[in-house]
């Protein structure tokens, strides 16, 4: 699903710094409380960020320990590294829809690079261009008549730290998502929120619907199957600088989303699948900080 946050980091450009991410990020606030919406009369509260803002470098240490338990030592974990480690966590969530169970997501790693590269549209269309999936993607940002068409309005000032756009990439090589994101960026002198989610407005939009069609391959071809609409789906992300190591940035990434059942046909693709696909990004993030 990383995809869908990197196609999603576009939409909006650069903004002023904010000092609370909360109070400059309504987005962001609402995935915490009251949540996303993941199926009937059911919603997923996101948690709070691992890494709050204004901690001492010995609070960061504990909290980075803390995240990686006994799978790795500190040393290890943030060491300036494309091939560092990564911890990831999967779960299963309560969802009301058995042919759509919901989903969490949430991995943490460090990055060495520069924090004011995350002002500069330029790095983030390299990441997001880094971030395509194997089966490539492709998208841009909706056009102000598109979303006057749709009564969608940017509240005037907001111009800079918010987006929608679609997206289009191949998940795991198994499912082409198609959909419509709403985007919304936060900043301060100590860290960078962006949080997105698939537009439920556009669930049934005769333009931009937000779908999935299943991937089979046989006989050296691919397949695309027929369209299905697909909802619940957000993320966040958020990077903090640390104050040591030198240059080293926390990065956490927590995503929630429905996962419906013809996707992989009932089998458990995400815990043997995805730990891989997440490794390549987590390292192609690494490298593009480092050019």
């Amino acid at each position: 699903m990383n995809a869908i946050l990197l196609a999603a980091l576009a939409l909006a450009p650069a903004q002023p710094a904010a000092d609370k991410h909360d109070e400059q990020n309504p987005l962001f606030k609402r995935l915490m409380d009251p949540g996303l919406d993941v199926g009937p009369n059911a919603k997923a509260k996101f948690p709070a960020p691992t890494m709050a803002d204004g901690l001492t470098a010995a609070k960061q240490k504990e909290i980075i320990k803390s995240v990686i338990g006994t799978d790795y030592s500190y040393d290890e974990f943030v060491r300036d590294s494309v091939v560092a480690p990564q911890i990831l966590k999967i779960g299963d969530l309560e969802s009301g829809d058995k042919a759509a169970p919901a989903r969490a997501v949430d991995v943490w790693f460090v990055v060495y690079g520069d924090f004011k590269q995350l002002e500069d549209d330029k790095f983030l269309d390299k990441l997001v261009g880094a971030g395509k999936t194997s089966g490539g993607g492709k998208g841009g940002p909706l056009a102000p008549a598109d979303l006057a068409k749709r009564k969608i309005e940017i509240k005037k000032g907001d111009e800079k730290r918010e987006g929608y756009g679609t997206v289009e990439f191949d998940f795991l090589e198994k499912v082409r998502l198609t959909a419509t994101g709403h985007a919304m960026w936060s900043r301060n002198g100590e860290s960078v929120v962006a949080a997105a989610e698939i537009d439920p407005r556009f669930r049934d939009d005769k333009e931009f619907p937000n779908q999935w069609r299943s991937i089979t391959k046989a006989g050296g071809q691919t397949k695309v199957g027929d369209a299905n609409p697909w909802g619940g789906a957000a993320v966040y992300l958020k990077v903090t600088k640390l104050a040591e190591p030198a240059g080293a940035l926390f990065v956490e990434q927590h995503i929630v989303f429905a996962e419906p059942t013809g996707w992989f046909d009932g089998a458990n693709l995400l815990r043997s699948k995805l730990p891989i696909a997440v490794q390549d990004n987590v390292r192609t993030m690494r490298k593009q900080f480092k050019k």
